[in-house]
């Protein structure tokens, strides 16, 4: 007993301590937007962290099972974790076989793709392949899956992750779960200059390739979800009009980049995220948590005009359909 008083303790002090640090830092950080603090009392839906995952290298998180009881504390009402991997789809089915409301998409993400060596690649690939074709009980969709031309900057790469994207499309197009897509497009810095007049260089370049592909295999835009959607601008009003569902991370409350690319995206096309254990509200790095969804809510508000209760409500009501979660809405 003593034993658990004390782990109790050292672990509300770390709670405490990243509590105060983080706020010290915000109050360094200037704003170019004011923002409304989110509300106390509202009840939300982080549908894309990563909770459990591998641990930075002397982060200041506070310990996971913390992580998932303050998100419920605060009004949380389900929670969605996303693997990108074999070894994070392991630790996810560890962490969730005896927690309530939480749920996982199983993603091969294209960063695996790219950074994942040789000689463990085709292994581990057949056995998620195997998982994600025999399992569908398990996991609410599947993702995330997609291109990032950020982390692949030659053409060899970005087309090995679109041969895979096109692997996983065609193994689950079968399965009823929507998709979670990971979708991120080339800088301007970040271009193949062996190969400079391709359309992958474009700085629309993964988003075109990312429709054609879900045109060419028939993929009901109504069942796709985009997380953390980066843009371009707009994208964020045409994705929409074709059914699509975009995700506003919770750094879209301290960076314009984010605020922008849906301001002008409907209500009804959007849901809250934070991608722990980045996208931080307000700082940079691996220090986020699924609690500050709430911030995602408060920068909807702010950039749709709308009361964060009225977000509140419409972005979990949009989670609810898109994960087919058996919840009532609170």
């Amino acid at each position: 007993m003593q034993e658990i008083i004390n782990q109790t303790i050292s672990i509300s002090i770390v709670s405490y301590i990243l509590y105060n640090e983080l706020n010290y830092e915000r109050k360094r950080m200037p704003f170019k937007t004011k923002i409304s603090e989110p509300q106390e009392n509202i009840t939300f839906i982080d549908v894309h962290c990563h909770l459990p995952f591998p641990r930075p290298k002397n982060d200041r998180l506070p310990p996971d099972l913390v992580q998932y009881r303050e998100y419920f504390k605060l009004g949380g009402l389900f929670l969605i974790t996303c693997s990108i991997d074999l070894e994070t789809l392991k630790l996810i089915l560890n962490f969730i076989k005896d927690k309530e409301k939480m749920g996982f998409s199983c993603g091969w993400a294209p960063q695996t793709v790219t950074y994942t060596s040789k000689n463990h690649y085709q292994k581990e690939w057949v056995e998620w392949a195997d998982f994600i074709k025999s399992n569908s009980e398990k996991y609410l969709a599947i993702g995330e899956i997609g291109l990032d031309f950020h982390h692949a900057k030659t053409l060899e790469k970005r087309e090995l992750q679109v041969e895979e994207f096109k692997n996983i499309l065609e193994i689950t197009q079968d399965i009823d779960k929507p998709y979670v897509l990971h979708v991120r497009n080339a800088a301007n810095h970040e271009k193949d200059n062996k190969n400079p007049d391709h359309e992958f260089n474009k700085e629309d370049g993964a988003n075109r390739e990312i429709l054609r592909l879900l045109k060419e295999f028939n993929i009901n835009p109504k069942r796709v979800m985009w997380h953390c959607f980066s843009g371009p601008e707009e994208y964020g009003t045409s994705l929409p009009k074709k059914g699509f569902l975009l995700s506003v991370p919770s750094s879209a409350y301290g960076f314009n980049r984010w605020q922008n690319v849906t301001k002008d995206s409907p209500i009804e096309h959007l849901v809250t995220e934070t991608d722990s254990y980045y996208q931080h509200p307000y700082l940079r790095g691996p220090v986020n948590v699924p609690s500050n969804v709430r911030y995602s809510i408060a920068a909807i508000a702010h950039t749709h005009e709308l009361h964060q209760e009225v977000v509140s409500k419409r972005t979990i009501l949009n989670a609810i359909n898109f994960f087919n979660l058996d919840i009532a809405q609170g």
